[in-house]
Formats: C-alpha cells, structure tokens, sequence
C-alpha cells in the first residue's frame, strides 16, 4: 500500500520524459549517481541553508545581524541556483502541472502515454530555487471535456530522494498558506465592498 501525501491544485513548470523501465534506477543510490549535479546542489544547499540560519537565530539578538547578512547571501546563492535550474528546463518536454505534491504531480497533455509508462520527472520550484529530480509511472489519465485532445495524466513517484520529497511537502504546505492568504483578503475586500454598498 503506497502512502498518501496531500497534494495541491497548483501551475509548476515540469518536464516529463517516457522512457523504457530499464533505465529507471533501481535504487536510491542509483538515482542518486545519476542526478545532474545541479540538483544535488539547490536541494542540499537550501537544506542547509535553512538549518544554519534557524540555529543561529537562536543564539539570541547579537545574532541577528550574522543571520541578516548570511541570508543575504543565501538570497545571491538562490538566484545563480535558479538561473542554473533553468538549463535543465528542457521546452520539449516541458508541460504544466494542474495539480503536484509529494506523491504525484498531475499535468496536461496532448499525446498518448500509457498507463504505467515509465517517466523521467523533473519538477521546478522557482519560489524554492529548487528542483526535484525523479522517477515515476503513469497511473491515470483523464481526458478532458472542454479540449478532448487534451488529457490529465496523474504520474504516481516511484523513485524519489527522502529530501526530495520533505521539499515537495513544504512546497504544498507554503502554497497552501498563501492560496488561504490570498482568499482571506480577497474575502476581507468583498467584505468591505459590500458593506459601503449598504452605507445610504
């Protein structure tokens, strides 16, 4: 039984390559020999990053402007790491997400892949200057009733980083803040709308 992770109606950047189930890695450790180095690195790097600077700002006020000025430079580092992501963005296989999380992402496509095809995925998180390298099948496919040459195809991970995957549940946690966020104030205007309305 495969565990279930929450997952978020979100728009990300993917790319997803068929390929035959003979060259998916058949270990972590595998995945992990062959993971372009860039990868390896936002991920590391922000895992880190994150953990240094919480330490340190737990050390108390003196810390404060240490942990100001290392964030500063973890922001420089941020940026050369997304410009260097974005080389590994590649427009053929480019597609977008209509839903993602730490268990699968779901894109839309034209085309035809099968059901338990074998992919190549690469998800971009540019908020994060992350990127996640992995592994997956193809587990459904919808097609859709205002396009029906266009298709939702849900790929299930089958060989992910444990990383990898603690970045793609912070991802869907932080979307999910803002997306609330976002509908608070929206309701919080609608509010105020209504209100003068009623004003004589």
């Amino acid at each position: 039984m495969t565990q279930q992770y929450f997952s978020i109606k979100h728009s990300l950047s993917v790319n997803i390559e068929p390929v035959s189930i003979d060259k998916v890695p058949t270990s972590r450790l595998a995945l992990e020999n062959e993971m372009p180095i860039p990868f390896k690195m936002a991920n590391d790097v922000a895992e880190i990053d994150s953990t240094a600077l919480r330490s340190i700002r737990n050390i108390g006020e003196q810390a404060d402007a240490l942990a100001d000025f290392l964030q500063m430079q973890n922001n420089k580092i941020n940026l050369i790491m997304g410009y260097v992501l974005a080389q590994q963005d590649h427009p053929e296989s480019r597609f977008n997400t209509s839903v993602f999380g730490a268990g699968e992402v779901k894109f839309l496509a034209h085309g035809d892949l099968a059901l338990e095809q074998a992919v190549r995925i690469k998800i971009f998180l540019p908020n994060d200057s992350s990127a996640i390298y992995c592994y997956g099948t193809i587990s459904a496919r919808e097609e859709q009733e205002s396009d029906n040459t266009l298709i939702e195809y849900t790929a299930s991970y089958t060989r992910i980083r444990d990383i990898d995957r603690e970045i793609l549940i912070r991802a869907t946690l932080r979307i999910q803040q803002l997306q609330l966020k976002q509908r608070a104030e929206q309701r919080q205007q609608q509010d105020l709308q209504d209100d003068q309305q009623l004003i004589p």
